[in-house]
């Protein structure tokens, strides 16, 4: 009998999902429409799925020993389109939608990042994009801040009505 129970208990807990570490990681956070920024968060599945609005799904798309942490049913959900994933050509070949979580990994969980890998990641995904549709095919196009463009025309506009030079955009108003 005590063969069978100590049979059936490693049996049950090898259907376990491993514990996280319930220190604290950090890592990159993307969310649509923005810069990605780095976090530190519990590593704990609840937060994890917190983070990426519902039960969480990781992919290993790229060859560094890294995870994209993102929402199981982002693209049945309604989740805006956040990043595109690209093959090694160039190509899309997935589109992320929701926010997405950027993670390191060890042997056996989830870790924080190290800052080389933050910073890779961090330039990667710096640029925000939006889906669009062209010619039939699906496309993600970089999205630029239309405030930095317009707080820059402005200081230029009165940078330049400050010396008393005119500008093209003064002109044309």
């Amino acid at each position: 009998m005590d063969y069978e129970h100590e049979s059936r208990e490693a049996w049950e807990s090898e259907g376990q999902p491993a514990q996280m570490d319930t220190e604290d990681i950090t890592v990159l956070s993307v969310k649509p429409l923005r810069e990605p920024c780095v976090i530190t968060i519990p590593n704990k599945l609840r937060t994890l799925q917190d983070q990426v609005g519902g039960m969480i799904e990781a992919v290993y798309p790229f060859e560094d020993p890294v995870a994209i942490l993102l929402n199981d049913e982002g693209k049945l959900n309604g989740s805006m389109p956040n990043r595109g994933l690209y093959d090694s050509s160039g190509n899309l070949y997935d589109i992320i939608a929701g926010t997405f979580l950027i993670v390191g990994l060890s042997e056996e969980d989830f870790c924080s990042l190290s800052e080389e890998l933050s910073a890779k990641y961090m330039e990667k995904f710096k640029i925000p994009e939006r889906m669009a549709f062209i010619n039939g095919r699906i496309r993600m196009l970089p999205v630029t801040d239309s405030r930095k463009t317009r707080d820059k025309t402005s200081q230029s506009t009165s940078q330049n009505q400050t010396s008393g030079k005119r500008s093209r955009i003064d002109e044309a108003r």
